[in-house]
């Protein structure tokens, strides 16, 4: 009789066994690395956000990119929502001819910007400059058609974009460029 429960026993517990496939799915926090950090400035480091900013502006106006650069990094540094330091970063990386750069700045500075219009059209534009600069014309009309998009009067985006149109029919006739002193 013994034999007989240990035997039962034994083969209830087998047939539970295979016929219960349990998956186990163990969920793990992620790694300290993984985790984003958003960090909140304070009024302070705000204020001296704001006050790299407005020298930054003053350079940047007075033709002195070198220190305009700098006052834009310092402004980032501060608060790295700055949209508008951002924003002189990118377009003194612009006078400087660094154009890889200011698509990288002014694509930051339009992540931050306000829901504005104006605003908005205005950084398509200038990023829509640099990879014009750069050379890649359909990133470049499609920034100003972004431009265009956020504010059907801006006429210096209008005009960027009927250039690359000239530009483009010119190359498919076998036209050289003509370069603009």
């Amino acid at each position: 009789m013994r034999k007989f429960l240990l035997l039962s026993l034994s083969l209830v517990l087998l047939i539970m066994a295979g016929c219960t496939r349990k998956v186990v799915i163990v969920k793990t926090q992620p790694s300290e690395a993984k985790k984003a950090i958003i960090v909140h400035p304070t009024k302070t480091e705000i204020a001296s956000s704001e006050n790299h900013l407005r020298q930054a502006k003053k350079f940047y106006y007075n033709g002195k990119y070198k220190q305009a650069r700098k006052h834009c990094e310092k402004a980032i540094k501060f608060n790295h929502s700055n949209w508008e330091a951002h924003y002189y970063l990118g377009l003194t990386m612009q006078k400087k001819r660094e154009y890889a750069i200011a698509v990288e700045a002014l694509g930051v500075s339009l992540k931050y910007s306000p829901e504005n219009r104006f605003v908005r059209s205005e950084l398509h534009l200038a990023i829509g400059y640099s990879w014009e600069k750069l050379g890649n014309a359909k990133k470049a009309g499609t920034e100003y058609s972004l431009a265009i998009q956020y504010n059907p009067e801006n006429r210096e985006a209008i005009e960027a974009r009927n250039r690359m149109k000239v530009d483009k029919t010119m190359k498919n006739w076998g036209h050289k460029k003509k370069t603009r002193l």
